[in-house]
């Protein structure tokens, strides 16, 4: 198991140590994608990402929570470091704010730039069904060291 999460457990008392969730995954399907915001990650520049909602139905897959634990990998499954979710919520695409889209530290880190990238992002990923009315769920995290 990573350092960094080996160290976060030990600080957390037994019974919240038995609850926490810990996945691990790349950011995005394409190589040079997943390993360029791994390192924004590590660099501490990317402090949250963002996910179509109504995807989390489609795939049975468990809405991410506070306290969960995300070990990033990069393009070839190698654990790049760990991030520990402080905030999670849903909100209309739409409503995305310039400082929301500056934590997720892509880019020139600027709303416009986030909008595009996620735009097309979500288009190929509703495979053309996205609308800017739709939820996103954000999470915002913390590194871990």
């Amino acid at each position: 198991m990573n350092r960094a999460v080996e160290n976060y457990l030990k600080n957390l008392n037994e019974e919240d140590r038995k609850n926490v969730y810990i996945s691990k995954f790349a950011f995005g399907y394409e190589e040079e994608i997943q390993d360029r915001l791994a390192e924004l990650v590590l660099k501490g520049e990317k402090k949250a990402t963002t996910s179509l909602y109504c995807l989390y139905d489609l795939e049975n897959e468990r809405l991410p929570q506070v306290g969960d634990v995300n070990i990033i990998l990069n393009s070839k499954e190698e654990e790049v470091c760990a991030t520990v979710n402080t905030k999670v919520y849903r909100i209309p695409f739409k409503d995305i704010t310039k400082e929301y889209a500056f934590r997720e530290g892509e880019g020139d880190k600027s709303l416009e730039y986030w909008q595009q990238v996620h735009i097309k992002f979500f288009m190929e990923e509703s495979e053309g069904k996205f609308t800017e009315d739709m939820e996103v769920v954000c999470e915002e995290f913390e590194l871990l060291k």
